[in-house]
């Protein structure tokens, strides 16, 4: 099976980790219980925007990944993993440029759709932050 392994960094999102140093007892839950209730679902969503649609398909009738729930989001501490399910694993040829999309250059529209997601992401959590504060 093939893996694509990455991270994004906060650089640049000072005011988030000036927010998290001042409520340092609480940013752990904090940030967990948002990226559970509507982070996750930014990414996902930025993700299956970006995912391309071959137009022969279309014209074939066949249900493409971009139209339907492509994507399952596994929980871990201070984050998520996002992954093709089952039905839709073929969505990793494209986005790394392997198998059958071995002589494309790699879509990565993965990555370029969880980088569209930071900073709604990280807004979220600014706002979450702010309401400890009231």
């Amino acid at each position: 099976m093939a893996k694509n392994s990455w991270e994004l960094k906060i650089n640049g999102h000072d005011e988030l980790l000036v927010r998290m140093e001042r409520y340092s007892s609480e940013s752990e839950r904090l940030i967990n219980e948002a990226l559970k209730s509507k982070g996750s679902a930014i990414a996902v969503d930025r993700i299956t925007e970006k995912i391309p649609v071959s137009e022969a398909d279309l014209r074939r009738g066949h249900q493409h990944a971009k139209n339907s729930r492509p994507l399952k989001t596994q929980y871990i501490n201070l984050g998520f993993i996002i992954r093709p399910t089952r039905k839709f694993e073929y969505l990793k040829y494209p986005d790394l440029g392997i198998g059958t999309s071995k002589r494309n250059q790699p879509d990565e529209f993965m990555r370029r759709g969880l980088g569209l997601a930071l900073d709604p992401i990280t807004e979220l959590l600014i706002r979450q932050f702010d309401k400890l504060n009231k």
